[in-house]
């Protein structure tokens, strides 16, 4: 049944009736004139309950005047919203959320009470007012468990600043647990990923390798050959050598500086477990090439995939490290322009105009180069 409010949008402000829809909100003005707003679509929810904001490319629409009604419609909107955001961010795959925290977040570049939930391999949140973000665990050295402050600590590989949840209340322990599995889960994956593709690696250079360059994680050349002597020739050798892409990479890297070439890896579909070998579970292997005047993305484990060439400095490996840990990599999403991501291209529109990684990449995309398909090489 509708409820009676006062919308305030656009620059005006009209007595109105609201209604939820599913995943809809209905507002219907005095004119009679309904207007529909997809939660997906929703960037960012605040207010007290008596007054609820709603942010969208489209300009805040706010609720106000809500009566006993509106704290109940704030927590609803609260709860449901992030996974329906996430979801046409391409931020997760829409899973159904089994377990959702409250608390204070303090990041690098924001702060405050969230909401969240863990998706996979990244937890999910967004701070009051604001749109979602992932937090990739593997952008985590470590998740641990500050006794004193009684917060959790997921810091970053570069600086060890990173992220600090806290004001969980009795929930803190369940996400320490939730956030420390999926981290070793990570783990785990590179470990068995290795111990695949590179079987000529010593075990304890394999080992210290696996700890460091988790699945959807970018790592120069100088890098990986720093925390395992040795990896160039048994990545020429074994993972490279039995890869789609293998010429093309070669290509690629030749007379370039390890310093310059960048390797990323990530599964497709469902995650590794012991038992899988082979071509149980295909991967993703991706090269990143810095050069003049681009840097060159090629996708070696796949053979109908162009190669995507961005224009910028040091900041492109970071944000490619972000384009592997997409769900799924839309192709159309990062070069097509929004006016032809229509019909079944559709679900790509939003988190193409709004997701700030892929807005980024967008504008530093300079082409591409198409290949002629070919077949799997024989092992």
């Amino acid at each position: 049944m509708a409820q009676k409010c006062r919308v305030a949008w656009n620059g005006a402000s009209v007595d109105a009736q609201w209604r939820r829809d599913a995943d809809h909100m209905i507002v219907t003005t005095v004119d009679g004139v309904p207007m529909s707003l997809p939660l997906g679509e929703v960037s960012g929810i605040g207010g007290d309950g008596f007054g609820i904001v709603l942010r969208s490319l489209q300009g805040d629409m706010r609720l106000e005047r809500l009566g006993a009604d509106g704290p109940t419609l704030l927590q609803e909107l609260r709860r449901d919203w992030p996974p329906l955001r996430a979801k046409l961010l391409r931020l997760s795959d829409g899973t159904a959320v089994s377990k959702v925290f409250t608390g204070y977040v303090q990041g690098p570049q924001r702060a405050g009470p969230f909401r969240g939930f863990l998706a996979h391999d990244r937890f999910i949140h967004a701070i009051d007012g604001e749109d979602v973000t992932a937090l990739q665990l593997a952008d985590c050295r470590s998740v641990s468990f500050d006794e004193a402050a009684f917060s959790i600590r997921c810091p970053g590989w570069a600086d060890g600043t990173g992220t600090v949840f806290s004001k969980l209340g009795g929930e803190t322990a369940a996400l320490v647990d939730l956030l420390r599995k999926a981290r070793g889960q990570l783990a785990a994956e590179a470990d068995i990923s290795l111990a695949r593709h590179l079987p000529s690696l010593a075990t304890a250079s394999r080992a210290k390798l696996a700890a460091h360059w988790l699945p959807g994680r970018m790592l120069s050349f100088a890098e990986l050959e720093g925390l395992a002597p040795g990896f160039e020739t048994a990545f020429l050798a074994s993972w490279l050598a039995h890869s789609h892409r293998d010429e093309e990479g070669r290509s690629l890297m030749n007379g370039v500086p390890a310093a310059d070439r960048w390797l990323g890896y990530g599964r497709v579909g469902r995650t590794l477990a012991p038992q899988d070998s082979g071509d149980d579970v295909p991967q993703l292997l991706w090269l990143l090439v810095r050069g003049d005047p681009h840097w060159s993305l090629e996708l070696l484990s796949q053979g109908d995939y162009a190669t995507y060439l961005f224009s910028g400095g040091d900041e492109v490996p970071g944000l490619i490290g972000g384009l592997v840990r997409f769900p799924e990599f839309s192709r159309e999403a990062l070069y097509m322009p929004l006016t032809d991501l229509v019909d079944e291209r559709a679900r790509y529109a939003v988190a193409a105009r709004e997701l700030p990684l892929l807005r980024d990449l967008r504008e530093r995309f300079a082409g591409r180069r198409i290949h002629a398909p070919r077949s799997r090489p024989a092992n």
